[in-house]
């Protein structure tokens, strides 16, 4: 078995968004299980949270009834008085014999009793606006309400969603194959992960300069240096182009290696390897970087004969590391 050091970076990068989601993983399937976790639980607090709302409306809907009730039957009571006073007086009085002035009397009485029952109607009508108003308060902020109750475990759901489509998640998988596939190699093999690499200098680069580089995998081996940078690919990315260019990255990352070796009396070449999953690459290296599946890197990395010894394999990792 290879010597291995170090983890995948992209895997890193999963773990802090997990920690930022307030999960565990182990596994970038455990980003799946945890998922399905969340937006359980999520269905769950939102079943809660409108069960509950539910049987307080019922109870508010309740309570507005009993008010109606309650109001017509007072209103029925007041027409009922009023008619019963408006007979009393009608059959006590007669009419032959009433004087003008009593005729106006009982007129001006019987307006001012159907002034006091209209008053009355209105005043027991407007008891139950309340009710109304705090029913339909309440029907107008439940899905606010419910959407409170369930924010935390919402943001959860929302957090490790991100994580689960994400680019980092997606290179973590073909970061971490690619370290399995090379653990494999035999034990004269060194295989170095996330590798940052800096120099005090400012190293001329095509149309800039370089000081810093971070690389997927360095692999040091008998028979050379590889310089390799990997990613999981859609079809999409794989005909297009990502955000951050591979092929460039690499590039890059061999040309600082191949320049620090060198400071370091170190003469080793170092070759240039883009490894995907995914999708079949159509991107180009060119001349100086080969792109190729990850199940191809094996057969790649131990091409040819020995060139280097066991003392250059241990002197290019100290140099680089």
């Amino acid at each position: 078995m290879a010597i291995v050091i170090g983890t995948s970076g992209a895997w890193k990068d999963v773990l802090a968004m997990a920690r930022t989601a307030g999960i565990v993983v182990d596994e970038p399937s455990d980003v799946g299980i945890q998922l399905a976790r969340a937006q359980k639980v999520l269905y769950q607090q939102d079943t809660l949270a409108r069960d509950d709302l539910a049987l307080q409306q019922a109870a508010l809907e309740h309570d507005l009834a009993e008010q109606h009730s309650a109001s017509a039957a007072d209103i029925a009571r007041i027409h009922a008085r009023s008619g019963q006073e408006t007979a009393r007086l009608a059959g006590g009085a007669d009419p032959g014999g009433l004087r003008a002035v009593t005729r106006l009397w009982a007129g001006l009485s019987q307006l001012g009793r159907q002034a006091q029952e209209r008053s009355q109607v209105r005043a027991r009508s407007r008891a139950v606006l309340p009710a109304e108003r705090a029913l339909q308060d309440f029907i107008a902020g439940r899905d606010t309400e419910v959407a409170r109750r369930v924010e935390g475990a919402r943001r959860i759901v929302k957090g490790i969603e991100a994580m689960a489509h994400s680019a980092a998640l997606a290179n973590a998988i073909a970061e971490r194959a690619v370290i399995k596939t090379l653990s494999t190699l035999p034990d004269d093999f060194v295989l170095i992960n996330d590798l940052h690499l800096n120099t005090d200098q400012d190293i001329p680069f095509e149309d800039s300069y370089l000081k810093t580089a971070q690389l997927d995998h360095l692999l040091v081996g008998p028979t050379g240096v590889y310089a390799i940078e990997t990613r999981n690919w859609s079809s999409t990315v794989a005909a297009d182009g990502d955000e951050a260019d591979p092929v460039l990255q690499v590039t890059r990352a061999s040309f600082l290696c191949s320049h620090i070796l060198k400071d370091a009396g170190s003469d080793q070449i170092v070759r240039s390897v883009v490894a995907y999953g995914g999708a079949p690459s159509t991107r180009s290296g060119g001349a100086h970087v080969a792109i190729m599946p990850t199940a191809r890197l094996l057969a790649y990395v131990q091409y040819g004969s020995s060139l280097v010894s066991v003392q250059e394999i241990a002197d290019v990792c100290r140099i680089l590391t």
